[in-house]
């Protein structure tokens, strides 16, 4: 095959690609034959998490897992590499001395080893918030230069790369705002989230990500969805991703405590449940979503239902109030109780409740109350 047709027909496999992920370390291999090149690689990290994904198809796997375990994060070259703007060839001597890097722990432990040489060369494919993708080439040890051809090769076949990524993040928005609108995330008064299997969260509506900016319960930890003093959100996500049964099942529910007088954040962990089946692609930054959380707080929606209450009946701030415990149905004591007033002021209460209502019996304004409470609920 003469050198114009072998790049013709990489460009054609990186389009391939674009919508079968399981083709890159196919596209990988056959772009390190073109450059007649020993290693090449595609790894994409998040530094908020902590996390690497690459794609490596001729490096040894057990060396590879000890890179993304030690020295991904650990590498003074690839530190510099996320501040060249994406689409820009840089070479390892452009990043740092090469006799500087021969000297590093990560040379020595790893890149020799991984019998990886000097004469290297990359480009950022994508640089966003801490995440970074990049494809990068290595001779092996002994060919100490990049030669023009294998320069003019990887020049041309990068401007696809790079489309590519853009091609790739697109489709993934317009994806996403599918699987979003599937599950009604912003239309929830509730605060709703998509994650992913390592719990990064994918999309989340505006009442989650207020309460992740306040902390107030849930929180991002390095990147990962995270509750207050509990592991069961990391345990019931990760239980979604599952591909074989277990007995208790994939998701559930449990409560977060919060210091009195608030009440208990409760969350519930589902499997995303979309027809929608979105492509895992290595330089998005997240993977596919396979969950959704969903945060209630008791006390917001008891503050959304008096507000609902004093709209509608015309009640008082402390009539509404009354009124929300008396919705919970164990009578006109256990409801002053809660609410710290006394039995003459319940009965007050009760009485105007009743006139500005209509009703007169209890089991009546029981009924009155739940069915405004759901028209509200459903016209929200």
């Amino acid at each position: 095959m003469s050198r114009d047709k072998e790049i013709i027909a990489l460009i054609n496999l990186i389009y391939e690609a674009m919508l079968d992920s399981d083709l890159w370390p196919r596209f990988l291999i056959e772009l390190a034959d073109a450059l007649g090149t020993a290693q090449i690689a595609m790894p994409s990290m998040d530094s908020r998490s902590n996390t690497v994904a690459t794609i490596a198809p001729r490096l040894d796997p057990d060396l590879l897992a000890t890179w993304h375990e030690h020295w991904v994060f650990n590498d003074p070259a690839l530190a510099r590499a996320p501040l060249r703007p994406a689409g820009e060839i840089y070479t390892l001597d452009s990043l740092m001395p090469r006799e500087e890097f021969a000297a590093t722990p990560v040379y020595n432990e790893f890149w020799r080893p991984a019998q990886l040489g000097l004469a290297a060369a990359g480009a950022n494919l994508l640089i966003e918030d801490q995440f970074s993708t990049l494809i990068l080439f290595t001779n092996a040890p002994g060919g100490e230069s990049l030669t023009p051809q294998q320069m003019h090769i990887f020049e041309v076949v990068l401007q696809h790369l790079i489309r590519a990524v853009r091609i790739s993040q697109r489709f993934r928005e317009l994806e996403l705002k599918h699987v979003t609108a599937a599950e009604r995330l912003e239309s929830l008064q509730q605060g709703a989230l998509l994650v992913d299997a390592k719990g990064r969260v994918v999309r989340a509506n505006a009442a989650a990500k207020a309460m992740l900016d306040k902390r107030d319960g849930i929180f991002l930890d390095n990147g990962h969805l995270a509750s207050a003093g509990s592991e069961f959100l990391q345990k019931l996500i990760a239980s979604c991703a599952r591909t074989f049964l277990s007995l208790d099942g994939p998701g559930g529910e449990f409560k977060i405590p919060r210091e009195h007088p608030r009440s208990p954040l409760h969350v519930t962990v589902t499997p995303l449940r979309s027809t929608l089946r979105l492509a895992d692609v290595p330089w998005i930054g997240v993977g596919t979503p396979i969950a959704i959380v969903i945060v209630r707080d008791p006390d917001v929606d008891r503050r959304r239902q008096e507000a609902n209450l004093r709209r509608r009946f015309g009640l008082t701030a402390a009539e509404a109030k009354f009124a929300a415990e008396v919705l919970k149905g164990d009578g006109r004591a256990a409801a002053a109780r809660r609410y710290g007033i006394s039995l003459d002021t319940a009965r007050s209460h009760l009485s105007s409740i009743f006139e500005k209502t209509g009703t007169h019996r209890q089991a009546e304004l029981i009924r009155l109350l739940l069915d405004a409470t759901n028209e509200d609920e459903i016209k929200t």
